[in-house]
């Protein structure tokens, strides 16, 4: 969830709401399966992060921190988990063509345009482009493989 709005108008309900949602939540849904992935030997958990989990912009602080605050969750659970044989991974998707990135179009001027320009991929993404990276890191190709965060974002941060 976002609140789109500068930092210095960012309630405190707001901000905490932001952070149980997409930070909280991805803890506790982690610790309701470890008992089970622990009793069975194995597990994998995937986190969705966010570009915004490595980089900033002005409208969407508590969004930013509470994502990049999930990818140094995913290495922390990565590095406790491990020695039984938990595997904990993130995706960090760009701009994804959701109901949360089309209110964004709507509230940001020009927003499409730059994403098009921006992206070396030369489109939105669509929700089916993560799921060969969730395929994977869900896999055993994959089990050596732990506190990994991974780009999905049309080579996004690979244009200056």
């Amino acid at each position: 969830m976002n609140r789109r709005k500068p930092p210095e108008q960012i309630t405190e309900q707001e901000w905490h709401e932001i952070l149980d949602v997409n930070l909280g939540a991805a803890l506790f849904c982690a610790q309701a399966a470890y008992t089970h992935m622990k009793a069975a030997g194995r597990g994998k958990i995937l986190n969705i992060g966010s570009m915004y989990s490595l980089f900033g912009a002005a409208g969407v602080a508590a969004y930013a921190a509470s994502k990049g605050g999930l990818v140094q969750l995913t290495r922390s659970l990565a590095c406790a988990w491990a020695p039984d044989n938990i595997q904990v991974n993130a995706i960090l998707p760009g701009w994804i063509d959701t109901e949360l990135t089309r209110r964004a179009r709507q509230q940001v001027a020009d927003l499409h345009d730059f994403v098009l320009v921006r992206t070396p991929a030369g489109r939105w993404g669509e929700p089916g482009d993560l799921a060969g990276a969730a395929v994977f890191l869900c896999s055993s190709a994959a089990d050596f493989v732990t506190g990994a965060a991974l780009p999905v974002y049309g080579g996004y941060s690979a244009r200056g």
